[in-house]
């Protein structure tokens, strides 16, 4: 992935019938941000690893969201 930290990554994609509007920038501590703003979700996600809520997020959107990162790294 290009650096995100001085050139965020706007995503947008449909996955389930749910339409997902991102936000992703490096984390100085470790992986990417990825933001859903519409829903106040965050997420750390380690590319091939995996995506760590951080708050109170749906699981099942955070596994649409981390199948389609990884296939699109």
């Amino acid at each position: 992935m290009a650096d995100l930290l001085f050139n965020p990554t706007h995503m947008v994609f449909e996955a389930d019938g749910t339409r997902y509007d991102l936000i992703l920038v490096n984390d100085p501590y470790g992986g990417v941000l990825v933001a859903w703003p519409a829903t106040g979700y965050l997420w750390r996600w380690h590319p091939g690893d995996r995506l760590k809520p951080l708050g109170t997020c749906n699981e099942h959107d955070g596994k649409n969201i981390f199948n389609h990162l990884e296939v699109t790294q």
